[in-house]
């Protein structure tokens, strides 16, 4: 027992020593952020002490490893981190657990990227011990599942906007299970349980299941609970079945307050009883020589004054801070870039994809009504091109009249910008994102709609800022 003491100190102090909050094989990251270890097949990983993120790029990791004090864990966190998954990468263990987050001093950690992760192992695949973990975005296969041996005091889950399917359970989660913009679809039934030690995944027969299936959202339509591109009173019986625990379902949280309840259910009603709300309101024609409409009203917005919700450029949902550090698509800098990025200098690790417009899976307004868009560069240009613009008030509010070519009107609020914490230039300007991405030098700008009392024009700016939008769609 003290040779086995002695032995984890030792490993403990080297650990603290090492400054870093994960390993990877029993080995710390050297000062460059590399691993030196076989067990790293092919791809790259690496840690960048700065951000706290430990990036996977279409890496194999395969380990085997039965020997509780060599970190047990193929991927083994220690403190607070984000792992970031790019391309198609595989962590195994043949021998214990493939990522472990068993550390008392790890209390929140994301798994997020465009890429896929596939783990194994001979236990648990994903391993919690205090650990809030959220997985986003990426598509997850786990043969083992995820979880806890024991209680799972302090361990929280949250999938969000994910493609999954997961053998081996979910459970031993004492904070429970969260899905977002994701829901189970196998096996029919499947909801989560409470128990003594957490909350575990259960089938509609009680038990756990051998496979968990996730999938993302249908239709994307505001209030289409169950997927069907509609929203009417079968989707308030969908909310009502996830309050009483018959079911799960990512799209109950209609209004986002994160909590299904009763004001889903209102929320729900209100889009059936106005069906503008769901359809992203009304849409005006300009008389515009590309057809274009646009929305009357900015995204979050009931009216054409009001000021809405405010986005990152790529971002789907607003947040309390705009920076680089907070922004999704990089790694702290802007020059970190992970998606949307046409030059290696200011990709993360060299990374480029040479994307230069949204996927719908990014695009603000089509991420909330899947028949619209934000707009391309052109229609803004031709926004600007062939209308009169107009500083006037609307019901108190400044801001522009847009008159197209056929006499009809628009009206933009000079809504302002947010960046970091602060609202800024709020009824002297505003700036409106498109969906285009500026591809030459600065390659982390893209372009948008701007405008004072005084001046109306386009031009380019770094994405991490916060900027309302508005939809557009064509005839």
């Amino acid at each position: 027992m003290k040779k086995n003491y002695l032995l984890l100190l030792a490993l403990f102090m080297v650990a603290m020593c090492a400054g870093a909050q994960v390993s990877v094989c029993g080995v710390w990251p050297d000062e460059q952020g590399h691993f030196n270890t076989s067990f790293i097949k092919s791809g790259t990983v690496t840690w960048n002490a700065a951000s706290r993120t430990l990036t996977l790029n279409n890496a194999v990791v395969e380990y085997s490893s039965d020997n509780a004090y060599d970190g047990v864990a193929t991927i083994r966190v220690t403190e607070d981190l984000t792992i970031v998954v790019q391309g198609e990468c595989r962590v195994t263990n043949t021998g214990h657990v493939a990522l472990g987050m068993n550390s008392y001093n790890t209390k929140n950690v994301t798994i997020k990227g465009n890429g896929s992760l596939t783990t194994s192992s001979s236990w648990i695949d994903i391993f919690l011990v205090v650990t809030r973990l959220t997985i986003q975005d990426i598509t997850l296969y786990s043969a083992k599942g995820i979880g806890n041996n024991s209680e799972g005091v302090g361990v929280g889950l949250t999938f969000d906007n994910v493609q999954a399917t997961i053998r081996g359970g979910v459970g031993r989660i004492g904070l429970g299970i969260t899905f977002k913009n994701c829901s189970i679809t196998y096996p029919v039934g499947a909801y989560i349980g409470e128990t003594e030690y957490g909350a575990f995944i259960y089938d509609g027969n009680g038990h756990i299941p051998d496979e968990i299936r996730i999938s993302r959202n249908g239709s994307g339509l505001k209030g289409d609970v169950n997927g069907d591109g509609e929203v009417t009173i079968a989707d308030v019986n969908a909310v009502v079945s996830v309050i009483l625990g018959h079911s799960i379902n990512g799209m109950a949280d209609v209004n986002g307050d994160d909590e299904v309840t009763i004001a889903d259910v209102n929320a729900v009603i209100s889009i059936i009883l106005n069906p503008a709300t769901a359809a992203g309101h009304e849409y005006v024609d300009l008389g515009l020589p590309s057809g274009t409409l646009w929305a009357t009203c900015n995204l979050g917005a009931n009216s054409p004054e009001q000021y809405g919700d405010y986005f990152a450029w790529g971002e789907t949902a607003p947040k309390e801070v705009y920076t680089w550090t907070t922004y999704k698509w990089c790694n702290g800098t802007n020059n970190t870039l992970t998606k949307y990025c046409t030059n290696s200098s200011c990709g993360y690790n060299g990374f480029v994809d040479n994307k230069t417009e949204l996927e719908p899976s990014d695009d603000a307004a089509c991420a909330y009504y899947p028949d619209v868009c934000m707009p391309s560069v052109e229609q803004i240009q031709e926004l600007c091109d062939c209308c009169t613009w107009q500083w006037t008030e609307m019901n108190g509010v400044n801001g522009q009249l847009v008159t197209g070519p056929n006499g009809a009107t628009m009206f933009l609020p000079a809504a302002g910008y947010r960046y970091d914490n602060q609202l800024k230039n709020v009824g002297s300007s505003c700036y409106y994102w498109s969906r285009t991405i500026f591809p030459n030098y600065p390659y982390y700008y893209a372009f948008h709609l701007f405008f004072t009392s005084e001046l109306v024009d386009w031009g380019i700016i770094s994405r991490m800022y916060g900027f309302p939008v508005r939809a557009v769609r064509v005839q």
